[in-house]
C-alpha cells in the first residue's frame, strides 16, 4: 500500500475511534439522565415553593 493509502487508512482508524468513544459518552450520559429520572420519580411530589423538578427527557 502506497503512504498515501496508509495515511487515508489511519485516518478512517482514528474517525472510528473518535466515533465510538462519543457513543460510549452519549450512552454513559444517557443512562446518567434516567437514573436521575428514576430518582426523581421515586422521591416523590416536591412541595409548593421548594426546588421544583426541570423536564430531564430523552
Amino acid at each position: 500500500m502506497e503512504a498515501t493509502g496508509v495515511k487515508q487508512e489511519l485516518y478512517l482508524v482514528g474517525l472510528k475511534v473518535a466515533r465510538d468513544s462519543q457513543l460510549a459518552v452519549l450512552s454513559a450520559v444517557t443512562a446518567g439522565l434516567e437514573n436521575i429520572k428514576q430518582i426523581t420519580k421515586a422521591a416523590g411530589p416536591t412541595a409548593a415553593g421548594v426546588g421544583g423538578q426541570v423536564d430531564i427527557s430523552v
